[in-house]
């Protein structure tokens, strides 16, 4: 019995949901009537601040602790400047198509976009989040699904690591599958 009331107490920690651009306390209901975008946990210290990063013009913007670039959309989705948003549904592509493309991409004047490494995709996740696990004000719309890294699994050649930003986790895919991409680059 006490281990159940015990659970139950922990269960009834009430984390933060952001819905749309408004924090809620979740109170412990159901919100069926209401499409949630994030849960925030207030208990835990956010791994990635709005502090951390510099907006850069044209929808980019720049980590000040790792020094790489990001765009703040998904591929796919356009910059809307006049509401500090992405707007359009991310694209999501095969490995080998992100590959590839990230050598053609011109963003903001700049032409060395590329696929990010697992490790540095994982610095822009906010493990404090789930659904998605990123800093919306920073990357806003950003889509919870997987999105490709350019690491290949050591020892299986025809998969890559992913990672899902519905939970801030990697994982390993089939190259021949269809994630989404947001593309890194060094800014000197």
């Amino acid at each position: 019995m006490k281990t159940l009331i015990k659970n139950s107490i922990q269960a009834s920690k009430k984390p933060s949901v952001k819905v749309g651009s408004t924090l809620l306390l979740a109170m412990g209901c159901l919100f069926s009537s209401v499409t949630v975008a994030q849960t925030c946990y207030d208990t835990l210290t956010s791994t990635t601040p709005t502090a951390n990063f510099t907006i850069v013009t044209n929808g980019m913007t720049q980590d000040t602790k790792t020094g790489l670039m990001w765009t703040r959309c998904s591929y796919g989705q356009t910059w809307d400047s006049a509401n500090s948003t992405c707007t359009g549904a991310p694209v999501s592509i095969t490995w080998q198509d992100a590959l590839q493309l990230s050598t053609t991409v011109t963003y903001g004047g700049h032409t060395d976009w590329r696929l990010p490494n697992v490790k540095e995709l994982a610095t822009i996740v906010e493990q404090s989040c789930v659904d998605p696990a990123i800093n919306l004000t920073i990357f806003p719309a950003t889509s919870p699904e997987n999105y490709w890294t350019g690491t290949t699994v050591n020892d299986e050649l025809t998969w890559a690591w992913g990672l899902a930003f519905y939970n801030g986790r990697n994982n390993n895919k089939e190259k021949l599958l269809d994630l989404h991409v947001r593309f890194v680059r060094y800014n000197e």
